[in-house]
């Protein structure tokens, strides 16, 4: 019978999984794995079949949720209850919520606020370049947003590029023209996603807490 693993992501258990599934998360020297031949929880450093998994990280070998810059070695991994987010650099690791309806019905509030006067000057054009500028800068968000301590990142971990947010700002004409459906899709998908985050590849999310990774 094939051994069954379980491993600890976002302080929350996970598993059983196979072998090979494992490879789709980003497997680091001090992720805690159990399996029922192990006495106890064990950091999988210590374990010599996950020792192929640093390896692979070392040098750069992309999983199944690693970004397309395979240099950066960024992987994100998507919790099974839909509600938690990790995220993984070389240096750290970063848990991540979803951003709840509330927190981004209120920066959106805000945003509104803000582009009152630019938009009565240019019309529209202000909010494009509002809302296109500020999520693909550094702060991956708007002035609401961080109001609300929430960002946006593409569903590779990754910071939107301007095109992207582009397409995103003008993906919300169709998440109001559908009478505002596009917009309460949050509530049934996996990823909270409005629509124009769902045709963007987009999530919207609220950082709990950060993890140096120890290097071995």
């Amino acid at each position: 019978m094939e051994r069954e693993y379980f491993i600890v992501i976002a302080g929350k258990q996970e598993g059983p999984y196979s072998f090979d599934e494992l490879k789709r998360f980003a497997i680091t020297p001090s992720t805690m794995i159990w399996y029922k031949e192990l006495q106890n929880w064990t950091e999988a450093k210590y374990l010599s079949e996950f020792s192929s998994f640093f390896m692979q990280q070392e040098f750069g070998a992309p999983s199944s949720f690693s970004s397309p810059s395979f240099t950066q070695q960024v992987t994100i991994h998507y919790s099974n209850d839909n509600q938690y987010v990790t995220v993984n650099t070389p240096t750290e690791r970063i848990h991540y919520r979803y951003a709840d309806f509330g927190e981004r019905f209120l920066a959106r509030l805000i945003d509104s606020f803000i582009v009152i006067i630019p938009f009565l000057f240019i019309p529209f054009i202000a909010n494009w370049l509002y809302w296109a500028l500020m999520q693909s800068s550094a702060k991956q968000a708007t002035v609401g947003q961080s109001a609300m301590g929430i960002k946006i990142l593409d569903c590779n971990a990754e910071k939107v590029t301007f095109g992207q947010a582009t397409g995103r700002f003008f993906a919300t004409i169709l998440s109001s023209m559908t009478l505002l459906i596009g917009y309460f899709m949050f509530f049934w998908t996996d990823k909270k996603q409005t629509l124009h985050d769902n045709l963007a590849q987009t999530i919207v999310v609220k950082e709990i807490k950060r993890e140096p990774l120890k290097r071995t």
